[in-house]
């Protein structure tokens, strides 16, 4: 995951009882592997996506994205939240290699995240949005382009 910042924008947290969400969002966009994702998350917390459902397995799911996207670098673009909630706006960029020798592809793709978190500020629940077909255009273009010598 990158250490870029996104464009994170919360209430200052002084006084308010507010957690603050851009720092937050500066740690997410700094993880790096399945430890440091899993490390987000409560001992019980859960993780769903388009192609994902509910589970608790959370190397695994560091793990799958690693297998698609090596270089998967997740940007927050625009986060808010509350005492126990966020919701995030995210960019994804990463190259989809479609196999041994043959020149990767890169892909971009955009979702929002909404994440419940305990009194600890751990994750308890993290569910993406995000269109699959994105990245899915975007890699057929390429290997289309592939195919006709572009």
């Amino acid at each position: 995951m990158s250490t870029q910042q996104g464009n994170a924008r919360a209430g200052d947290g002084v006084g308010t009882g507010e957690r603050d969400w851009e720092a937050w969002a500066r740690t997410f966009e700094s993880i790096d592997g399945p430890d440091d994702f899993a490390a987000l998350f409560a001992a019980e917390g859960r993780f769903c996506d388009p192609v994902t459902p509910w589970t608790t397995d959370l190397h695994k799911v560091a793990r799958d994205t690693d297998a698609v996207f090596p270089d998967w670098n997740q940007r927050v673009d625009r986060i808010r939240g509350g005492q126990d909630w966020a919701v995030f706006e995210w960019t994804g960029t990463a190259t989809f290699h479609p196999g041994e020798g043959k020149a990767g592809l890169p892909i971009s793709m955009t979702g929002a995240t909404v994440i419940d978190v305990d009194a600890d500020g751990k994750v308890t629940a993290w569910r993406d949005y995000l269109d699959t077909n994105e990245p899915t255009q975007q890699i057929t273009a390429g290997l289309e382009r592939a195919l006709e010598g572009g």
